[in-house]
């Protein structure tokens, strides 16, 4: 679908010359492994969990960018953690670990693995080093954009999904056929379909317009806005923990901004 779309917008004498450069081709199997990756994170963790480990991503621009590791750059990181993982209603929102119903002596208690029976089968850690390639590969994916030059972004959208698109829409095409749709799932993937296309727009508006700095420190805010549509989409409760998520990754933030004299 952001393939279809963003070919009405594209320029196509760009694309042409870019699509099989260097930078063109990486960003195309770059996104692939990164989509492939970030699903199967979230597929076999616990989602706050996953979605803490990915936003590791800003640290690593911020390394590639020659930015040392400082104990300044884990704040905004714990106040992800705080905000992805809902401790005081953890009975009720975290999946029970795996059990050994066999035999009671021997248990595991790792509840950030996810107890489906329906996962394919998974070698040891596979989810937290999904979760690090996830992260790895969106940092990556920041560098190959910058060196894209062109500011119709509608360019990258279509450059990242198009190799992706080309190869697997034929060999799922079968799947894709046989889903069965009811009101309120074409409803949910509407609206995902346009929220994603656009957010991932902005996300390459982005890129192409800051400096790297200030683009890898803002990054944080994404897990702000996805609680807030949590409060006003789905009801969910402000709790002291997300408040001060939020002012960990708010306040150094604005610290380091400064430092970097931005205002």
């Amino acid at each position: 679908m952001y393939v279809a779309i963003s070919a009405f917008f594209v320029d196509w004498v760009f694309i042409y010359k870019t699509i099989t450069s260097t930078y063109g081709l990486l960003l195309s199997f770059t996104t692939i492994l990164h989509v492939y990756f970030s699903y199967r994170s979230f597929q076999l963790l616990d989602s706050g969990v996953a979605t803490t480990l990915y936003y590791v991503y800003p640290i690593i621009i911020l390394l590639f960018y020659g930015i040392p590791l400082t104990p300044i750059l884990l704040i905004p990181l714990f106040g992800v953690y705080l905000i992805a993982n809902d401790f005081n209603n953890s009975k009720d929102t975290v999946k029970e670990p795996y059990k050994n119903t066999s035999d009671n002596s021997d248990k595991t208690d790792d509840s950030i693995i996810k107890n489906d029976t329906k996962v394919k089968e998974n070698f040891w850690n596979e989810g937290i080093i999904a979760a690090f390639i996830a992260a790895l590969t969106e940092a990556i994916i920041f560098y190959f954009v910058k060196n894209i030059k062109t500011l119709n972004n509608w360019n990258h959208l279509f450059l990242s999904y198009f190799i992706g698109a080309s190869v697997l829409t034929p060999y799922l095409w079968k799947n894709i056929i046989n889903i069965e749709l009811y009101s309120g799932l074409s409803v949910s993937l509407a609206v995902n379909a346009f929220i994603g296309l656009f957010g991932y727009y902005l996300r390459f508006y982005a890129i192409t317009r800051l400096d790297t700095y200030i683009y890898a420190v803002l990054s944080y805010f994404g897990i702000i806005m996805s609680y807030v549509y949590g409060v006003v989409l789905n009801n969910d409760k402000i709790t002291m923990q997300k408040i001060i998520g939020t002012l960990c990754i708010v306040l150094t933030n604005l610290y380091m901004l400064k430092k970097h004299r931005i205002f």
